[in-house]
């Protein structure tokens, strides 16, 4: 295991200014995050790669300028992402996929707020009819990897590393390998630029 998630362990590093800080244990109300630093030294990529090759289990938060994002990993791979602002809801992704109707969504959306509960939006369509279990999943599975791609852009903020956390049972997980999401998401954020400078064609 990488030396930076042993707080006993002291690295060599060359550039003082990039490690990030390793914190002692401390009698806190909550637990206290095993590796934490700024994403304006570190970029979110390179935290990413750190976290694939130590192959650590945890939840990684990030604090950006304008939004933020909680992922979670175990032994290196991403299973779980969302954004805290701007996260692309499901009805949404199912929409611009063509799988649901907007008649469907804004019927279904009418329901899950009538509820009153905390039944997942996706539960509705389901009872419906409206999209099919493996759709919903997909676009679940989608939703983390764009909070992943999202959090690439991220120049400004900070970020918090807390070892052993894992989503609850319930949340959808994936299996995405650190190296193949990166790739992606340098497409991904390529595509968005020339998107962005051709006025949005």
């Amino acid at each position: 295991m990488h030396p930076f998630f042993h707080p006993g362990r002291k690295p060599q590093p060359r550039r003082e200014t990039l490690i990030p800080t390793v914190l002692p244990r401390t009698q806190t109300s909550g637990p206290a995050p095993s590796l934490q630093g700024d994403i304006g030294v570190i970029p979110v990529e390179n935290i990413f790669q750190l976290i694939d090759f130590s192959a650590v289990t945890g939840k990684l938060e990030i604090h950006a300028k304008d939004n933020g994002g909680i992922f979670y990993f175990r032994k290196g791979i991403l299973i779980h992402g969302l954004l805290k602002v701007n996260q692309r809801k499901i009805g949404q992704i199912l929409l611009d996929a063509q799988a649901i109707t907007e008649e469907q969504l804004q019927e279904c959306l009418q329901l899950y707020k009538q509820s009153g509960t905390r039944q997942r939006f996706g539960k509705f369509l389901l009872e419906k009819g409206y999209a099919q279990p493996y759709l919903l999943d997909k676009s679940l599975l989608n939703q983390i990897r764009e909070a992943f791609f999202e959090a690439l852009s991220w120049t400004e903020g900070s970020y918090k590393f807390f070892a052993g956390q894992e989503p609850d049972p319930d949340e959808i997980q994936m299996y995405g390998r650190i190296d193949r999401l990166l790739l992606e998401g340098m497409v991904h954020i390529d595509q968005v630029s020339s998107t962005e400078k051709d006025g949005g064609a």
